[in-house]
């Protein structure tokens, strides 16, 4: 009862054994499995069954069940930052004419709507910071 029995092993299982416990030895624990180990283990769990290949390679078996049957599933890719302008030029005279001016445009957080009356630079300055804001 207290024996193990041993199991008779494939050849092509048995390569793929040693490529792993190589791996494994040569780096530290936590690593990703290479993509090449994985479609070797992919390939023989196809052919042998998941279970002895799980067994035989030390993998998990419902990562191993996904990439079998063709459900693995990619990590999301970071989304690229928005585009920030990095300088808008505002000409005085351009945003000045007349004695009233309204700004309107659309934030993240939707409408924005600016009224400045007259050339006051504390107004052009609120202006300034309002579209140089950058919002989380």
């Amino acid at each position: 009862m207290g024996e193990e029995v041993s199991q008779t092993i494939a050849p092509a299982l048995e390569e793929v054994q040693r490529q792993f416990d190589a791996w494994r030895r040569a780096g530290r624990p936590g690593r990703r499995i290479p993509e090449e180990l994985w479609n070797s283990a992919t390939k023989l769990a196809r052919e042998m069954g998941v279970n002895p290949v799980v067994e035989a390679l030390h993998l998990d078996y419902m990562r191993l069940k996904r990439r079998v049957t063709g459900q693995v599933v990619s990590k999301p890719k970071a989304l690229p930052a928005p585009k920030v302008p990095t300088f808008v030029e505002l000409g005085v005279d351009t945003v000045f004419r007349s004695p009233e001016c309204v700004v309107e445009f659309t934030g993240r957080n939707g409408p924005v709507r600016m009224q400045l009356a007259g050339p006051d630079p504390a107004a052009l300055a609120a202006l300034a910071e309002v579209l140089s804001r950058v919002e989380p």
